[in-house]
């Protein structure tokens, strides 16, 4: 086969379907496969060690990670080469369908011969521009090939959307490939007032391109609500540095605070209690701020001073509502203290109390929130955005205002009107109907202006 006759093969929409339908069948596949992502590491780890096929189709040919697998990259390779080589055999043509362009009054009488054709006697008052109007009141543009043949279409920029939503495709296709490489996802907890400059807990996904996002930003309130223990609102305002001033952005569960490529997306909040260690001498030996677990849990552990003292913060007990902000100077919350492995101290403390033990005291300052947040890096979603707005409007412009296309003929005695519609037959026929029975009559569709037809 000629290297002709194999583009002509790989443009076809036999291939295109073809294409699809495997890559409908890989998705699946990545629905019913154990995949990584889904199991963790360690789960899926026990998977594949269960039998020899597990790991041969998980691991060997890369199904367990199928999205990145050489299998459905591949494929996903061949549609996009399929989409773009279609898109530009296809520009050509579809810019001459959209030209303006009759075709010769020779070639519309014999299209009027060969299909069967609307007909009917011509009437007293018939003349071309009479005809002309009738058609432009239906929203055909209309043109004058010859003395005795008028050309007419409807929605001629119809296979424009064709290429549109064709692009939307390689718009998506960028976006997601934009998204995939530079996505980092990570958490971090921060309490009100401190500082963030990449301090992350966990980071959940590491983007294949560049390091982390250079982020620094600053919590400066957290807006917690519970209502019989169980949280109804949660909000978190931080404040992010920039050259000659500081921004301010709040962020909502749901709602996350924006800055450029990154977002912040609040989910948990707590208590952080602000502790010094001071020593026989009342000189201040370390100054933490300690997010505790709010509920349930062991208690928040925090080694102080010269690593020999030990402070254990137990959440808040199951009957005890979380505290408004207004309430928190009066908050109790237990402590325990060892020294060199020894409990020096097991009480409660409310801020601006101190727990005195041999070797030095502890000092609840006071009670501050935290907010725990997941900080997402990313770029491509304004592609993939236009890439859908696209695709949507593309198939509006392609299948609602679908092209149609007439041809009027006559002689002395009688009028031919034949058509040709890409969709909806049924309604097109009733429309030239129409069309014939408001030329045999001699009336004009109402509405439209006294041009003649262009010459």
């Amino acid at each position: 086969m000629s290297l002709r006759g194999l583009y002509r093969l790989f443009t076809s929409a036999r291939v295109t379907v073809l294409l699809l339908c495997a890559l409908a069948v890989l998705l699946l596949l990545n629905v019913a496969l154990p995949q990584e992502a889904v199991l963790g590491e360690e789960r899926f780890a026990a998977t594949v060690e269960e039998s020899t096929g597990a790991r041969f189709f998980l691991v060997t040919l890369g199904l367990g990670r199928l999205s990145t697998s050489p299998v459905f990259l591949g494929f996903l390779g061949l549609f996009f080469l399929n989409l773009m080589l279609v898109l530009i055999s296809r520009v050509g043509p579809t810019w001459r369908r959209v030209a303006l362009k009759p075709r010769s009054e020779k070639g519309l009488q014999a299209w009027a011969r060969l299909e069967e054709a609307f007909d009917g006697p011509l009437p007293d008052a018939w003349s071309p521009g009479r005809a002309a109007r009738t058609l432009r009141g239906f929203g055909y543009q209309v043109r004058k090939p010859g003395e005795r043949t008028l050309w007419a279409v409807k929605h001629r920029t119809a296979p424009l959307g064709f290429l549109l939503f064709h692009l939307s495709f390689l718009l998506l296709f960028a976006g997601g490939t934009s998204i995939y490489y530079t996505r980092f996802v990570g958490s971090a907890v921060l309490s009100e007032g401190q500082e963030f400059s990449g301090q992350y807990s966990k980071i959940l996904r590491q983007r294949p391109i560049g390091p982390p996002p250079a982020l620094a930003f600053s919590l400066e309130s957290v807006d917690s609500r519970f209502d019989r223990g169980e949280p109804v609102h949660l909000a978190a305002k931080f404040r992010f540095r920039q050259a000659g001033e500081t921004v301010v952005r709040e962020a909502r569960v749901n709602h996350p605070a924006d800055w450029g490529p990154t977002s912040i997306l609040v989910n948990r909040s707590g208590l952080a209690p602000v502790l010094w260690l001071q020593d026989e001498r009342g000189f201040t030996v370390d100054r933490v701020v300690v997010p505790a677990r709010m509920r349930s849990g062991p208690p928040t552990d925090i080694t102080l001073g010269d690593s020999r003292t030990t402070v254990f913060i137990h959440p808040l007990d199951e009957t005890t509502d979380f505290p408004s902000r207004d309430q928190l100077p009066a908050t109790p919350m237990r402590f325990q203290v060892t020294r060199d492995s020894r409990v020096v101290f097991d009480g409660m403390l409310r801020p601006g109390n101190a727990a005195a033990f041999e070797g030095g005291r502890l000092v609840l300052e006071e009670i501050r929130y935290w907010a725990g947040m997941t900080i997402i890096s990313e770029r491509g979603g304004g592609l993939l955005t236009v890439g859908f707005a696209l695709g949507i409007v593309g198939l509006i412009w392609r299948l609602l205002w679908y092209r149609r296309e007439v041809a009027l003929t006559w002689d002395d005695r009688r009028f031919q009107l034949v058509g040709r519609s890409e969709y909806f037959s049924g309604r097109f026929q009733e429309e030239l109907g129409s069309m014939r029975d408001m030329l045999e009559s001699g009336l004009e569709r109402s509405g439209e202006t006294d041009r003649d037809a262009k010459a």
